[in-house]
């Protein structure tokens, strides 16, 4: 009797091993809550230079000073930073991804930052679809908007720069291990996607990214939290989205291409293979340099990637702009 209990628990261990290999397990069903905020992605049209000083180490409080001790810095904000980087495009402004995501990351994981505590789902805001204004506190704006300035530092430039150029962000099984081996050394960290593999067409987007599974048939999914998608709205693209674990980008480890669902219908990449960058907090998370104050030319700067994403837009949702170029996201608009 013993013998045949223990057969039938082998034969149940085996079917359960074996059976649906595509169905990868939602490690983290508490995330979407836990680093969601209460209002929508929103976007802005210009940053102030108290909004460059405070996102960057080094760069003077009063702009009046900074062509006399950092002329090049000057420039970066001239040229970068106050128009291009937040309003591209010169029609409406772009989305706060990279900075709502961030600083969810830097609160959870240190319980606060900047005086904003842990669950940023109290903090409430605009939850609109179309053009959404951002949260209620005008001191909480700022700090995401300093957050969303550290894209551009000398460190987050140099990570792009490492993973684009080798080629890698195209590849997701690289993105898909170094995903999983910066969450198991430092915690949830961002990723960031863009929908075809040219720089300055069709936008970017940057989200959290809190685990990744492995289904052992070829299919992984590294599991993320949209700031497009908000678990404190009761709806069935925000909420719902969630409850039905889809809430991942789709990896498939035979071919190294990936898919997202960026706004149902449009499903990115949409040229057929787009970058996928992971960014660990440590290196972005505090004020970095720079670039320019370290001797480059803002001209060549200029021609730098830069991951920013468009805020929702209406029922299809948002696409964003990760270089400085002219090309727009239908979608978009």
């Amino acid at each position: 009797m013993g013998r045949l209990r223990w057969a039938a628990c082998l034969i149940a261990l085996a079917y359960g091993l074996t059976s649906d290999p595509c169905v990868a397990q939602n490690p983290d069903p508490g995330a979407p809550a836990r680093y969601g905020w209460g209002f929508r992605n929103f976007a802005d049209t210009a940053f102030t230079w108290d909004i460059y000083s405070h996102s960057f180490f080094g760069v003077p409080l009063d702009s009046n000073l900074a062509w006399l001790t950092s002329s090049f810095d000057k420039l970066y904000f001239e040229l970068l930073f106050h128009r291009l980087l937040p309003n591209p495009d010169n029609n409406g402004g772009i989305g706060n991804c990279y900075g709502v995501s961030l600083l969810s990351l830097m609160i959870n994981r240190f319980g606060g930052y900047y005086g904003y505590c842990a669950p940023t789902s109290s903090y409430t805001g605009d939850t609109n679809w179309a053009n959404a204004v951002g949260p209620d506190d005008v001191a909480l704006h700022r700090i995401i908007n300093i957050m969303h300035g550290r894209q551009v530092s000398l460190g987050s430039i140099e990570n792009y720069l490492d993973q684009i150029m080798s080629g890698h962000s195209l590849n997701c099984n690289y993105g898909f291990t170094l995903a999983g081996q910066t969450i198991g050394k430092e915690g949830p960290c961002l990723v960031a996607i863009t929908p075809n593999p040219v720089p300055g067409q069709g936008g970017g987007h940057a989200m959290i990214a809190y685990g990744v599974t492995d289904d052992g048939a070829g299919h992984g999914k590294i599991w993320i939290v949209d700031p497009n998608r908000l678990w404190a709205v009761q709806s069935p693209r925000d909420r719902g989205w969630y409850q039905l674990d889809s809430n991942y980008i789709s990896c498939d480890l035979g071919s190294g291409k990936w898919s997202f669902m960026m706004s149902d219908p449009a499903l990115w990449p949409t040229g057929g293979s787009g970058h996928l960058v992971i960014i660990p907090i440590s290196l972005v998370g505090p004020p970095g340099r720079v670039p320019s104050s370290l001797g480059f030319a803002v001209g060549d700067l200029l021609s730098k990637l830069i991951l920013t994403d468009r805020a929702p837009r209406g029922a299809a949702g948002g696409s964003g702009r990760p270089h400085p170029g002219k090309a727009r996201n239908p979608e978009a608009r």
